[in-house]
């Protein structure tokens, strides 16, 4: 399967520049940024969302893989992720947006083999 993933990162990094005047200081960092070997201090990462807006099989190929019918009915958060493809934080915050339902049993989170079939279907675009 083809996933187009649409990422958005956002960092920020506090520099003392030495400049002329604020125009000449943001130049500089500027100028600075477009080179390959760019350094600007130490870079915090203040939010990353990474969202999958369309899922396409593989040129060529005509079977889909089908989620395991077989096994237990509650999925680990981390076997889940692998039944789906996805990275566990993606997952993760899958969760958190109310995309998909889990269950919780005891301090543990699960995801019943229906709700990642649910989800599949629900987002799977033609």
């Amino acid at each position: 399967m083809r996933f187009k993933v649409v990422v958005t990162k956002v960092e920020v990094a506090e520099l003392w520049i030495r400049a002329a005047d604020e125009e000449s200081a943001a130049k500089k960092v500027k100028d600075e940024l477009t080179t390959s070997w760019a350094f600007a201090g130490r870079w915090e990462t203040k939010a990353t969302d990474v969202q999958v807006v369309e899922l396409q099989p593989e040129p060529g190929t005509t079977d889909q893989r089908q989620l395991s019918a077989s096994g237990p009915m509650l999925l680990k958060l981390k076997d889940a992720a692998s039944e789906l493809g996805i990275s566990y934080g993606t997952l993760h915050a899958l969760m958190k947006d109310g995309v998909i339902e889990h269950t919780q049993v005891g301090s543990g989170k699960y995801i019943s083999r229906a709700t990642l079939a649910a989800f599949i279907q629900a987002n799977t675009h033609r």
